[in-house]
């Protein structure tokens, strides 16, 4: 086993021709990687950056944003890819909670760096460094150094840094790779922020472990998405399954899916009836549903492709080297707890929310769920999803899945709506495919046939689009406050 950095010199060694990134005209080899790596880490390393130090990295995914990612794994420092949706204030709290010493920005997120009050340098300054390169004699790091901060909370909550070590970012690159059975022959386009594990880990770390190539979107538009998979084809997707299905309604759809070989998704259960229309329209698809968490580095489990058209909405089995278990009363869905070797060493510098999220050996994933008796795990949604409509418990996710399964839906959202006497009703915010219309009567008398009356959604807004996270998911938060703030409108 070594580390994410080892095997791109490796592969350097082996297939220095090999493409390993493509960012728009610009392509970069295996050994222009190598070489270019080695110059940005000099460069960082005349900044002062340090073995154990914290980098912070804010931009859109670049060529330039990679260089640095991996020019600081090589120097041993503590790599944080940093979100970049977010405010200043927020920015500089993560900075300071890290006492980051040095921020690498590109053009757009300029002001956010300099907001911290680091040592700042431009990702485009150091992807066209000619700095000496590292000298290959420069202590490496070693699996057990700690390699990336993963921040979990978003755009909103306390900052919580998750902690990862190099033995957890080579091993969930690796176990991806495996699951997906990829080899050197093999593409992807990363739609996703590459500050997101999605993008660092499930597409370029697994990309790195095996010799392949990957392809940079600057940031996620549909249409830019589908003319940059016409241009280059690739043969491995992954995304929340919200991305996928707006590729999927997209009339160029063809581009995305006819080349692809594999198509992992995760972050939010996959409706049946999305998965079966990816099989029907392009049957040569491998489709694979996968559940991680930031705190994991990367995949607990993979739902193997010959059950996601009878068992579709389940995550699967655990991967090879992943333990899980279900912690609450027996018989009724619990809290989801993982152990493996790509779980976080800790939350940096915060070891009173590391003590409530590690128990042992054990990460308290905060995801309800239960398994079945062929060691399949179902998610029934988090801890904190859960919406209480006068005591009866609503699981949002099983109500998504059942509207998301209605002609006329894209994608559906459930929210909690604020109520003085039942405590919470149902609300459901949806986008519409296109060409069609909404008939809510309809739907709600359908899904008394689907679901308790008490889950059906008693308020339904259209939206032409969600209001999404950084990793691409529906914002279930932003859509509640949206909401609530139309309402207090609405009695002024």
């Amino acid at each position: 086993m070594t580390t994410l950095v080892h095997t791109v010199w490796a592969h350097a060694d082996v297939a220095p021709d090999s493409v390993a990134l493509v960012d728009a005209d610009v392509v970069l080899s295996y050994a222009d990687l190598r070489t270019r790596v080695a110059r940005v880490a000099g460069a960082l390393l005349d900044l002062g950056v340090r073995r154990g130090d914290r980098f912070v990295i804010v931009g859109h995914n670049s060529i330039g944003w990679v260089l640095a990612y991996l020019a600081g794994l090589r120097l041993g420092a503590i790599v944080s890819p940093a979100n970049n949706r977010l405010n200043v204030d927020q920015f500089r709290e993560q900075c300071d909670l890290l006492d980051a010493v040095v921020v690498a920005y590109d053009d757009d997120h300029r002001s956010l760096a300099e907001s911290a009050r680091r040592v700042t340098v431009r990702l485009d300054d150091l992807a066209a460094s000619n700095h000496s390169p590292l000298d290959d004699g420069h202590p490496w790091p070693v699996l057990d150094d700690d390699a990336v901060v993963s921040f979990t909370s978003g755009t909103t909550g306390t900052p919580k840094g998750a902690v990862l070590s190099h033995d957890a970012v080579s091993g969930a690159a690796e176990t991806i790779a495996r699951c997906a059975d990829l080899g050197p022959n093999d593409s992807t386009l990363v739609l996703v922020p590459l500050f997101h594990n999605t993008g660092f880990n499930d597409q370029l770390g697994a990309m790195l472990a095996v010799g392949a190539s990957t392809h940079l979107l600057r940031r996620y538009r549909t249409a830019d998405a589908l003319a940059e998979l016409r241009r280059r084809p690739v043969t491995y997707l992954t995304a929340v399954p919200s991305i996928l299905r707006l590729l999927t309604v997209a009339d160029d759809a063809d581009a995305a899916y006819a080349t692809a070989r594999v198509v992992v998704f995760g972050g939010s259960p996959m409706p049946a009836a999305w998965s079966e229309e990816l099989l029907t329209r392009w049957p040569q698809l491998v489709l694979l549903h996968g559940y991680g968490l930031t705190e994991f580095t990367s995949a607990c489990t993979v739902l193997p492709a010959e059950l996601i058209t009878t068992k579709g909405e389940s995550v699967g089995l655990p991967v090879p080297g992943v333990e899980v278990r279900i912690v609450g009363e027996t018989g009724e869905p619990g809290e989801v707890w993982v152990a493996g070797r790509t779980r976080m060493s800790r939350y940096f510098n915060q070891p009173e929310l590391t003590a409530a999220k590690i128990s042992g050996d054990w990460l308290r994933t905060g995801d309800l769920g239960f398994l079945d008796a062929d060691g399949l795990l179902w998610l029934t949604g988090r801890v904190d999803d859960v919406i209480n409509r006068g005591g009866e418990k609503v699981l949002p996710a099983h109500v998504e899945s059942k509207i998301s399964a209605l002609p006329a839906i894209a994608e559906a959202t459930v929210f909690p709506i604020d109520d003085p006497v039942l405590q919470q009703r149902v609300g459901v915010a949806v986008m519409l495919r296109s060409s069609t219309e909404l008939d809510v009567d309809a739907a709600r008398t359908h899904l008394r046939t689907q679901l308790p009356d008490y889950a059906v959604p008693e308020h339904w807004t259209v939206y032409d689009e969600l209001p999404r996270t950084a990793s691409g998911k529906a914002d279930r938060r932003a859509i509640a406050r949206n909401h609530r703030e139309r309402a207090s409108d609405v009695h002024r």
